[in-house]
């Protein structure tokens, strides 16, 4: 099949003029030209649009649909909307439903840009009658809500039908090449995107700084805390609005990574400078824990009740009312500290000493290269050696204490990439990746487990009926069992993780770039 074509209209064009040009091989009737509302929807992160795919809100008339246009040759599917729609779900089940969210996942689908089109409808036909080929002559602008429009333009647009790729062909072969025509190669959601003051892509919570071996360290660490400062602020509003679970999650994982930069990087920047900064982001860390922990327990009991019986998974309904309503106070009070002196001083202060030249630590002149290279390696060993002495029943605060130890590996891996060799790098950190999920999931399951047990006593009280307290002790003993397994599983892969072939590949990555 033909892929759809678009025509920039150069001066004046209307639809008697294209009929003159197909003609005498094709008939173009016209409707009337009506107004249309087309408004871009996103992730805040760009999923769809990294996914290839363009998701649109249609407003024409007193019609609602959702248009999705995945990525590559797969076609667009559009569905008539009945309610509002925030995530994937709330969508009408079918393949639409499906493709946006498996690009979306948890994320909420939000308005990055509107177009306003006015266009009419010209159906090229044969002989019969039938339609052939769909034309669109469309004036279209960008669209600000409550601001001023973006330039307007005029195109042609074609849009093949199944079974005529072979006039859509001759179509597109009539319009190619004329005066009044030029291919349009713009991207509506670039461009609705732009009147808002934001582009495809421009933000992502991935760690992506692009280091010179040779620079000294403590240019190359500004630049990182930098990248996650701006990381950090981006996802701020989402936090407080509550637009999803992953802005608070971004936050979070920003603050961290500062504070493994702040700790695992000691030397490099001015110490007296930092060390009040140090205790700051480790009060915004706590701040975030509980309402993040409970949205990780929250979405692992919603999917865990999506997989039960009926009867099974209506027990379950008054333990998650309880566990939302907990949630949702956990947020109000994040919310509030987000809003204060403390928060909103911590962010002034800590922009004014990234961007403000300062003499560095002993460390600061270094190569970032040959700084890199020793805290990734002491990193590592550190990790090795607690894991090493592990017992075979481990105490729960020693296994938070590694994986702790796992994510500032991690880190700082991230935070270097740019340096090593990218293969190499992607490898390791993937080995890494198994032996902190496993952690990650240990302490999950014993995080839960102790929750649920303290809430006996407050669901018991609330006048629960036995149904929902026998789920609750089933829940508990299956949070046992995985608790179990994740230890077993740990200690498999932290096995290979230790082992002699896995030190090798590390020493390969960090010697990379010539490091003496």
């Amino acid at each position: 099949m033909v892929p759809p074509l678009r025509f920039v209209v150069v001066g004046r064009l209307d639809a008697g003029r294209i009929a003159a040009w197909l003609a005498p091989t094709w008939h173009v009737t016209a409707g009337r030209a009506a107004p249309l509302v087309q408004r871009y929807l996103d992730t805040f992160d760009w999923a769809l649009w990294r996914s290839g795919g363009r998701l649109v809100l249609e407003l024409e008339g007193d019609q609602t649909r959702m248009r999705w246009q995945p990525g590559g040759a797969k076609p667009a599917r559009t569905v008539p909307l009945a309610q509002e729609v925030r995530f994937a779900a709330d969508l009408p089940g079918g393949v639409l439903r499906r493709e946006v969210a498996a690009a979306a996942g948890l994320r909420a689908l939000l308005p990055v840009g509107e177009m306003r089109v006015r266009r009419k409808l010209l159906r090229v036909v044969d002989g019969e009658g039938k339609t052939l080929v769909r034309l669109w002559l469309e004036a279209v602008h960008p669209l600000l809500r409550g601001g001023p429009a973006g330039p307007e333009r005029t195109r042609v647009r074609v849009e093949p039908l199944v079974g005529y790729a072979r006039a859509a062909t001759g179509v597109v072969a009539r319009l190619q090449g004329r005066a009044e025509l030029t291919p349009d190669e713009r991207d509506d959601l670039a461009d609705a995107a732009a009147v808002g003051g934001r582009a495809p892509g421009d933000y992502s919570s991935r760690v992506s700084v692009k280091l010179v071996p040779d620079q000294p360290a403590e240019v190359a660490v500004r630049r990182i805390l930098t990248h996650l400062f701006a990381t950090l602020r981006a996802n701020v509003e989402g936090t407080v609005l509550d637009l999803d679970s992953e802005f608070l999650h971004d936050l979070r994982v920003a603050t961290r990574r500062t504070r493994t930069c702040l700790g695992q990087l000691r030397g490099v920047l001015p110490a007296a400078k930092v060390a009040s900064f140090v205790e700051e982001f480790r009060w915004l860390a706590g701040l975030t824990t509980p309402c993040r922990d409970l949205d990780v327990f929250l979405l692992e009991l919603q999917d865990r009740r999506r997989a039960l019986p009926a009867s099974a998974a209506a027990a379950l309904e008054p333990l998650l009312a309880h566990l939302r309503k907990t949630r949702a106070a956990a947020h109000g009070e994040l919310a509030e500290a987000l809003q204060p002196a403390r928060f909103r001083g911590l962010l002034e202060r800590w922009g004014k000493l990234l961007t403000r030249p300062a003499r560095g630590g002993k460390e600061g002149a270094l190569p970032i290269v040959r700084v890199a290279r020793a805290r990734v390696l002491r990193a590592y060993r550190r990790l090795v050696r607690r894991g090493l002495a592990l017992g075979p029943e481990p105490q729960v605060q020693a296994m938070h204490q590694l994986r702790i130890d796992g994510k500032k590996l991690r880190y700082l891996l991230e935070f270097f990439a740019s340096l090593w060799e990218a293969e190499e790098t992607t490898v390791f950190v993937g080995q890494l990746k198994l032996v902190q999920d496993a952690l990650g999931a240990y302490h999950d399951a014993w995080l839960q487990h102790e929750r649920l047990v303290a809430l006996g006593d407050e669901i018991l009280a609330a006048g629960t009926g036995a149904s929902t307290l026998l789920a609750m002790g089933r829940l508990i003993a299956d949070l046992e069992r995985r608790r179990a397994r994740e230890a077993e599983s740990f200690f498999c892969l932290f096995a290979d993780f230790s082992a002699r072939p896995v030190r090798a590949r590390l020493m390969r990555l960090v010697e990379y770039a010539g490091v003496a």
